[in-house]
């Protein structure tokens, strides 16, 4: 199942790595738009993880997810439960800081010429 997730990043965690050399790194998201927003935990799996590092607290991302779930209990008596996770599978930034754009820009046209004139 897929869900696609719209808002701002809250916070990027430390990637975990385990034994057997699987990786992950929880990103925290805020929804946007919503009367109640909602603050999300999403997954970036193996080599995702290199990317999941690169974003920052107060970018507006939209990411689509695959949403997994699955039981478990600690004994056969027990009830079950069921946990649920959001994977990332694929994702954008939406916006840019105006520094960014202005230094884009500046890059994409280095022919400029500087004749010390302010405009």
């Amino acid at each position: 199942m897929e869900l696609i997730i719209e808002g701002v990043i809250k916070r990027v965690n430390a990637p975990q790595e385990f034994p057997s050399g699987f990786r992950k790194c929880e990103i925290h998201i805020e929804t946007t738009g919503d009367q109640y927003p909602e603050t999300l935990a999403v997954e970036f799996l193996k080599d995702d993880v290199d990317e999941a590092i690169q974003l920052a607290p107060g970018q507006k991302v939209k990411m689509r997810c695959n949403v997994k779930g699955r039981e478990w209990r600690r004994e056969d008596t027990d009830p079950f439960k069921v946990f649920m996770s959001l994977s990332m599978w694929k994702y954008e930034v939406i916006n840019e800081s105006i520094k960014e754009k202005v230094m884009a820009k500046a890059a994409a046209n280095p022919a400029a010429k500087d004749d010390g004139m302010p405009f």
